[in-house]
């Protein structure tokens, strides 16, 4: 393989060894946004306020490590590759947490919560940030990117569906005895031991499948001059941005969404239905935003899901406030409508989105000179948890400022509209924000293109004076 990527297309078994590998991260992934809010408050008795704090402040840690790590991982030089060693050090970190965050002792504190939640996402950095700029490294072309994503996205969705049917299993299994339904001791323990047997499983398959193209080396350039480099990419301010007010409005409503279905819309257990259509609905989707992306541009494509979902999404304060005095048992087949038509449109942004962010690291090289997918990867990654973070240690302070409590059943009016404002209207507004941003990028396939020709032909001019170098 030359250069950063081959242009000769993955075979349909890399692309399979490389997506599944993602499906144990999001087994743990998703349950860590879901369940851990109403796991620790309302099963195990900590504070809410506290636990969103808490959220927070371990969020805020990856603002150190997601662009050391990625730093790191660009400058890694050794026979099995400089994505593999990052990823591999993860993998037992991730095991160790998850067992400890998803199967805790008896008592818990809010300083054991802390740690093992600061480690989960230290084991999350570890993995992700290498295993997002590998796959970015491995092909040049516009489209091959998106299957590349494709891949990746359809089995992040199957690990959705996992993780949310092993609570349902694990609660079913032994009885439900603790009474915490899908939150309950018994439901969420089953996702750490799923993730301590399929993390390694998933690490050996995409180790022994899936090659990592041969870098050409090039001079480093220092971290602060590196940092404005990337900063004065234009089209990587718009994903910055875009990104910022996109993961800001989703860990808001994942952050308060058990709680919605639970005490305003009044569907209870029924909820897990609704989040597992959700994710089949995405995998059902996702191939069309692949082919979406390749005719009118990975942006447009984005936008215009992002449009279709959040118009039904709109539709929610309707559901509450009139179908629901006058038909109550009509809500859970209208919010199964909204949620059809959301999860169809789920999978256009995490296709698209890091196959624009391989097209970015492209200009950025061509800008710096430096090969560092995993440092624009880390970069991005760091400011969407900072949102993420924020999100979640705005969110549930705020619930719990009005009145709300996770544990009664008559929560106040005003309590309850804040917990809709949350889960629906305030994440509706930023989300329209992060669009219109999104809509401004400018690299088009035809700007793709020739910016790969230049890419490959300093490539191949560093190549030649290494050989006159050498003669």
């Amino acid at each position: 393989m030359a250069g950063e990527g081959s242009e000769k297309p993955l075979t349909r078994w890399q692309l399979v060894a490389y997506g599944q590998f993602v499906i144990p991260l999001a087994v743990i992934g998703l349950p860590v946004a879901v369940y851990i809010p109403p796991f620790y408050s309302s099963t195990l008795g900590l504070d809410l306020t506290a636990v969103g704090l808490i959220l927070m402040l371990a969020r805020i840690s990856d603002v150190v490590t997601d662009p050391l790590i990625g730093r790191l991982s660009d400058r890694t030089r050794t026979r099995f590759g400089r994505r593999r060693p990052w990823v591999l050090a993860g993998v037992p970190v991730m095991m160790a947490s998850a067992l400890m965050l998803f199967v805790p002792p008896e008592e818990v504190t809010n300083l054991y919560l802390l740690t093992w939640i600061a480690a989960i996402y230290l084991g999350y950095t570890f993995i992700t940030i290498p295993y997002g700029a590998w796959g970015a490294e491995l092909s040049g072309d516009y489209k091959e990117r998106n299957r590349i994503t494709g891949s990746r996205e359809m089995f992040l969705l199957i690990g959705l569906l996992i993780a949310i049917s092993a609570p349902i299993a694990g609660a079913y299994w032994t009885g439900g005895g603790d009474g915490g339904g899908a939150a309950g001791r018994s439901a969420v323990g089953i996702l750490g031991w799923l993730t301590v047997i399929m993390l390694p499983l998933c690490a050996l398959i995409v180790f022994a499948s899936v090659p990592e193209p041969r870098i050409v080396e090039t001079k480093p350039i220092p971290f602060r001059r590196g940092l404005r480099v990337a900063l004065r990419n234009g089209p990587f301010r718009i994903v910055l941005l875009s990104s910022i007010f996109g993961a800001l409005a989703g860990s808001i409503n994942i952050g308060v969404v058990i709680f919605f279905f639970e005490h305003v819309a009044g569907i209870g257990e029924a909820s897990t239905v609704l989040i597992f259509t959700f994710f089949v609905a995405g995998v059902v989707g996702a191939p069309f935003w692949v082919w979406l992306g390749g005719r009118i541009g990975k942006h447009r494509a984005i936008a215009a899901a992002g449009f279709v979902s959040l118009f039904v999404f709109a539709l929610v304060p309707a559901v509450i406030y009139l179908v629901k005095p006058a038909a109550p048992d009509a809500v859970f087949a209208c919010l199964f409508a909204i949620n059809v038509v959301q999860g169809l449109a789920l999978g256009a942004a995490p296709i698209l989105g890091p196959s624009i962010m391989a097209d970015v690291v492209d200009l950025d090289t061509l800008k710096s000179g430096e090969s560092r997918a995993a440092f624009l990867f880390a970069f991005l990654g760091m400011v969407r948890k900072s949102s993420e973070a924020l999100g979640v240690g705005i969110a549930l302070p705020i619930l719990q400022w009005t009145g709300f409590n996770a544990q009664s059943e008559s929560n106040s009016p005003e309590a309850l509209f804040a917990l809709l404002a949350l889960y629906c209207l305030v994440p509706l507004v930023l989300w329209i924000v992060s669009i219109a941003i999104i809509m401004r990028y400018p690299i088009t396939r035809e700007r793709q293109i020739r910016l790969r020709a230049a890419l490959e032909r300093r490539i191949s001019r560093r190549a030649e004076l290494r050989r006159m170098a050498a003669d």
